[in-house]
């Protein structure tokens, strides 16, 4: 079930790539009654190959998908004996099923209660009763007129609708109306709400994957992520990089409205992000958004990028990681030795980096390592610790209290020659990389 999915899934996107390029607006069923299923989608089976029957599964996919909205077209019958769509109906009698009957005026005579039709009482030009062969004088007086009716030659019942059955041109079967097979055909258009969408999946989101993969991240699209609440959230790109020194993950969402993107999208995006322990976040939108989401993605620091310009954005000429650094754990040996490592990872390194932070206050942080996507620019604070006994908690949370006021999430904590136990528990949940080593090298 699972690889019919796919496949119905490719060939989908397949069809509806062709749609936004012009080829049809709208697939409507053409009925062809010299093809088994009586029915055909020309541009589906032009685009795809694929026969009335065929088609629509991929069809009613992308309606679940919400990417075609469907309207009622026709609606075919078959023979439950041959599936053939060659069928003739039939008009019966509801008492004794033969196809014998005869519509007309029926008349009643009230002296003998006979009842018949209209041409049954006509003799040299007068009405005259076929069973007692008394003439009839005056309607509503000696006869009634029961209107048009329908009477059964062979067991003479009148009756007011016969009964409807099919009779198969094919295979000669004759089923009644309740058991013959019925199939709704409807015509499919593209919801122009998300359209915009669309042309975004098909195109931009594709080059949006490749840029991410070509600077060393791992990509995964509809991810879900599992959130320190319990609840799983689905992220629409979620792009992890783990340098060896430290790790990273982007959460990418889409949204996409007729207007503008409200507070409420945006609001909902960023609670996802922060249940899950996500601090880079991407918001690709199209329109654009309005006041007070905007007001609040500058605040939540949600980097916000419009449809219209994300190619230009993802044009950037960046310099890239050398393919020649290895992704495995770094173990930490010196200052130089870290540095050296940061550069080659496309890092700009500064020492003694001074840095004002929300408070006002200045704040002067050991190293500073600064590198720009294009997407997103990660900074990292790295603190470094030279006591001549284990680290204290209290030394820890000074440098995370500096990063924090600075806006800095991504934290390194070197420690010579480590850290106490309520340091390294700190540090576990503040989320600060720590490294410890012996001793440490000079600077070269």
């Amino acid at each position: 079930m699972a690889s019919n999915s796919n496949k119905n899934n490719r060939k989908g996107m397949k069809l509806v790539t062709e749609m936004l390029a012009g080829k049809a607006s709208e697939l409507r069923p053409q009925l062809d009654f010299t093809v088994e299923a009586g029915f055909s989608y020309p541009i589906v089976e032009e685009v795809l190959g694929l026969t009335g029957r065929e088609a629509i599964p991929v069809l009613e996919c992308l309606v679940e998908k919400g990417i075609l909205k469907k309207e009622f077209f026709d609606r075919m019958l078959y023979c439950p004996q041959c599936q053939s769509v060659l069928l003739r109906p039939t008009t019966n009698c509801p008492k004794c099923t033969s196809g014998h009957i005869i519509r007309g005026r029926v008349f009643e005579h009230a002296p003998c209660k006979y009842a018949g039709l209209e041409e049954e009482f006509v003799l040299k030009g007068a009405y005259i009763c076929p069973k007692c062969k008394l003439p009839l004088q005056t309607v509503g007086a000696d006869y009634e007129s029961l209107g048009l009716l329908y009477k059964c030659h062979d067991c003479k019942e009148i009756f007011q609708t016969p009964v409807i059955k099919w009779r198969c041109l094919q295979c000669q079967s004759v089923t009644p109306a309740d058991r013959v097979t019925e199939v709704n055909l409807y015509s499919y258009r593209l919801d122009e709400v998300k359209r915009s969408w669309l042309e975004f999946e098909l195109k931009p989101k594709g080059q949006l994957i490749e840029f991410l993969k070509q600077r060393g991240y791992e990509v995964v699209e509809n991810a879900v992520a599992k959130g320190r609440s319990g609840a799983d959230h689905k992220i629409d790109i979620l792009a992890t990089r783990d340098d060896g020194i430290i790790g990273y993950t982007i959460a990418i969402g889409v949204k996409v409205a007729v207007d503008k993107i409200e507070l409420s999208e945006i609001f909902d995006f960023d609670e996802k992000a922060y249940d899950s322990g996500i601090h880079d976040k991407i918001l690709i939108v199209l329109p654009d958004l309005g006041k007070e989401a905007e007001a609040f993605a500058n605040l939540q620091r949600i980097k916000v990028i419009e449809v219209r310009d994300l190619e230009s954005v993802l044009s950037r000429v960046l310099a890239k990681p050398s393919e020649e650094i290895k992704r495995e754990p770094f173990e930490f040996r010196s200052k130089a030795q870290l540095i050296e490592y940061l550069t080659r990872l496309g890092y700009q390194v500064e020492e003694n980096a001074a840095l004002r932070g929300k408070s006002g206050a200045t704040h002067n942080v050991d190293l500073l390592a600064s590198r720009d996507d294009g997407l997103v620019i990660h900074r990292i604070a790295i603190g470094i610790e030279e006591p001549e006994k284990p680290v204290e908690l209290e030394r820890v949370f000074d440098f995370d209290d500096k990063a924090y006021d600075i806006g800095i999430m991504d934290k390194i904590f070197i420690a010579i020659p480590g850290l106490t136990r309520e340091a390294r528990q700190f540090a576990q949940r503040q989320k600060i990389r720590v490294f410890e080593a012996k001793d440490l090298q000079p600077v070269r």
